[in-house]
């Protein structure tokens, strides 16, 4: 195209995406949040094209790929008109849909809020429009709209207290959910999956109730925590599938479940993980891949906690369906050979700069062909988190990246994902964040995106943060480049803690550190970090000295020589650095939980 082409430039953005995924109860709540947004984004991408604009980025429009942003070229002096349409289109799909979910409108201040700037055909070449938008969009995101909601006269929204919660639940809600004091926009969230009739765009035919990933589509659920932490038990299991003893333990615990559960909510699946999708299956096995993820893990079977969860006035637990429960989820992982891992991953990760690339290249050839290569790379890495490494994506765009993984596969499927984008366009820089599958979402998602934001702050970025929040609360994280002088690939040494697949550390046998280490490290970190910081004689006398404690709690040569380097590499500045005490903790972590 030429560099006079006379036409104006239009960029919208949708604000907000990441905090409304985030305030989520459930994996089907983040799913189905993302979902929205890619459709809201979508529906302003198909106004411009209806209206003749070409697309820059995304390339097409596509809910699989969707990104909150969208730039377009128009004629020369349609542009305003054109950006305040795609703004409204937006704005009344979305009041659409929750009407449609109430049966009357209902007022979400502050959401969605789209923004948008227009750089016109006179400004100059496409590189000085592209500066331009850029640049009117920056200052018109320092401002903002303060629509406070109106006093309803309810409690706060228990997901999001920023709005206030509905007075009653819309139709069709089931029995269980009645009471839960949540507002308009976070029941469109958790009832998005039964609203396909109403979300098609009009006149275009496209409908996000045929998502590209039906593993994962809304339209069918969404795997809970416990059903992706517990993947790699029953891939076990079902590989086992034509055992007797096998079936009759998991008919047990179907029975037991639904005991426990009442028929409405044990009728209620959820999503499949990917990996363990059957074309063709019994009633059983279907339960066993869409509803069992919580009920193959024995400490699920804790009466209290069931009661809790399950028991009504009129229809207390059944005591002896607990037992029953608890005697066939510890029967199967004997007969197995293995145990269900109580925790999951989540994994985020974002482009370094790509905002910096695109001014760099600021050509609308070479926009949309590095608009191209996101559409590409959010394949790529769908199908490296759901085919490769058993894991489900919330959103893919290429640009960004948030999916949950078992513990096994989580660290693999990092280093997988940086592969596949190599430095085209940037580099990658990741956060991968072990969370025990009790634990709230939101705040797993949350420090996810902290720990995402960590590693961008490195010199140079492309790095790479390791967390964990334990079932206890407890939590550390450690943080470094991708490569260094120290480490070639910052993830392969953090897994040379990892347990045997399919065993804790204790019946692993091999490298079993003791939480100890943490104790010692600690107490002595001042005068090992002398050492660490002295002369060519002197950091030999540290390395002899932590070698000494890894091998005396339980670990190996190997480990302590990675222990050594991921300390040199570590991002945090601390008093006591190099001394690896956040490595350490983080290995250990690893070593204990991510079987």
């Amino acid at each position: 195209m030429s560099e006079h082409d006379p036409r104006d430039l239009v960029i919208v953005a949708l604000s907000g995406v990441q905090r409304f995924i985030t305030e989520s109860r459930t994996t089907a709540d983040a799913a189905n949040a993302s979902a929205i947004t890619a459709r809201l984004a979508t529906e302003a991408a198909l106004l411009l094209e209806e209206e003749g604009a070409e697309l820059v980025i995304p390339f097409k429009a596509d809910p699989s790929a969707a990104s909150s942003r969208i730039a377009a070229l128009t004629t020369a002096g349609q542009g305003p008109l054109l950006a305040r349409a795609a703004a409204d289109r937006v704005r009344s799909t979305w009041r659409r849909w929750i009407t449609d979910l109430f049966g009357e409108p209902r007022d979400v201040p502050g959401f969605p809020e789209v923004m948008w700037s227009v750089a016109p055909a006179e400004v100059g070449g496409y590189a000085e429009r592209w500066h331009a938008a850029q640049t009117v969009l920056a200052s018109r995101k320092r401002l903002r709209a303060f629509d406070y909601p109106e006093r309803t006269g309810t409690r706060p929204c228990a997901v999001s207290p920023r709005w206030p919660s509905e007075k009653a639940a819309p139709p069709g809600v089931p029995r269980h959910e009645l009471a839960s004091e949540l507002s308009a926009a976070v029941w469109l969230k958790r009832r998005w999956h039964t609203m396909a009739s109403s979300r098609s765009s009009p006149g275009t035919g496209l409908s996000p109730a045929s998502p590209p990933s039906p593993e994962s589509s809304p339209s069918k659920g969404f795997p809970s925590t416990a059903s992706i932490a517990s993947t790699p038990f029953r891939a076990q299991v079902l590989e086992h599938w034509s055992t007797p003893e096998v079936r009759d333990l998991v008919s047990e615990l179907r029975k037991a479940a639904r005991d426990v559960m009442g028929e409405e909510r044990f009728r209620a699946l959820e999503g499949a993980v990917p990996r363990l999708r059957r074309a063709k299956a019994d009633p059983l096995e279907e339960w066993f891949v869409r509803g069992s993820g919580w009920w193959v893990i024995p400490e699920t079977w804790n009466l209290d906690a069931l009661a809790y969860e399950y028991a009504t006035p009129d229809r207390p637990i059944d005591t002896n369906a607990v037992k029953r429960g608890l005697r066939a989820a510890e029967k199967l992982t004997e007969v197995i050979g293995a145990k269900p891992n109580p925790y999951y991953a989540v994994l985020a990760a974002d482009l370094d700069g790509l905002g910096k690339r695109l001014s760099e290249f600021s050509e609308m050839p070479k926009h949309r062909e590095i608009s191209q290569r996101l559409r590409d790379l959010s394949q790529q890495h769908r199908r490296q988190i759901e085919q490769e490494h058993s894991g489900v994506t919330v959103y893919s765009g290429g640009d960004d990246l948030l999916a949950f993984l078992p513990a096994a596969t989580a660290l693999e499927a990092a280093q997988a994902c940086r592969k596949a984008v190599g430095k085209n366009p940037t580099t990658l820089s990741t956060a991968v964040l072990f969370v025990h599958q009790g634990s709230p979402l939101h705040v797993a998602i949350a420090r996810s995106r902290e720990l995402l934001a960590e590693a961008k702050k490195v010199r140079g970025k492309n790095a790479v943060a390791v967390g964990y929040i334990a079932g206890s609360g407890a939590h550390s994280s450690t943080v470094r480049p991708w490569e260094s002088e120290w480490v070639e690939d910052a993830v392969k040494e953090l897994r040379v803690f990892k347990s045997r697949p399919g065993a804790p550390a204790e019946a692993d046998g091999e490298g079993e550190l003791s939480p100890r280490l943490i104790n010692d490290l600690y107490s002595e970190r001042a005068a090992l970090a002398e050492l660490a910081t002295g002369s060519s004689r002197v950091r030999g006398v540290y390395m002899a000295e932590v070698t000494r404690l890894v091998l005396r709690h339980g670990g190996t040569e190997e480990q302590a020589q990675s222990l050594m380097r991921l300390g040199q590499s570590e991002h945090t500045e601390k008093s006591y650095a190099p001394v690896p005490l956040a490595a350490a903790q983080v290995a250990l972590f690893l070593r204990r939980q991510t079987w």
